[in-house]
């Protein structure tokens, strides 16, 4: 962080991105973690977050770490995490209930394969 950064701009993006987003400042301060007041200050110009509280904060706008800090420095976000697309969302989790239906009801070698691999990938403890 050389010099200093421009608060006012920080605060116009952190508003607007709050905005696009549709949430409030309490919802944005309660996906950080962090108290309205902390949001509010941001948002006036008037404080700079500790390091933590700004990643959380970035992470709760959809943004990379370090945004906040580029945007004071008068260049652009890094870039907004891509946003979700509700319906390849809905088809895949379609394709997904599927999938589980066809386990469901295959008492053989292909659901105790899909179970080792679920438990494998989460570290879940083989349960046999």
């Amino acid at each position: 962080m050389a010099g200093e950064l421009d608060r006012g701009r920080i605060a116009k993006y952190v508003v607007a991105r709050r905005g696009s987003l549709g949430l409030t400042q309490e919802q944005l301060a309660e996906r950080a973690g962090v108290t309205v007041k902390t949001i509010y200050n941001l948002e006036a110009g008037d404080r700079w977050p500790q390091a933590r509280t700004r990643s959380a904060i970035e992470d709760a706008l959809q943004w990379r770490p370090g945004d906040l800090i580029r945007i004071g420095e008068g260049n652009e976000p890094a870039g907004a995490q891509p946003p979700v697309d509700a319906d390849r969302a809905l088809r895949e989790l379609g394709e997904l209930n599927a999938y589980f239906a066809d386990l469901r009801a295959d008492p053989g070698d292909k659901r105790r394969m899909a179970l080792a691999f679920l438990r494998a990938l989460y570290g879940e403890p083989d349960g046999r």
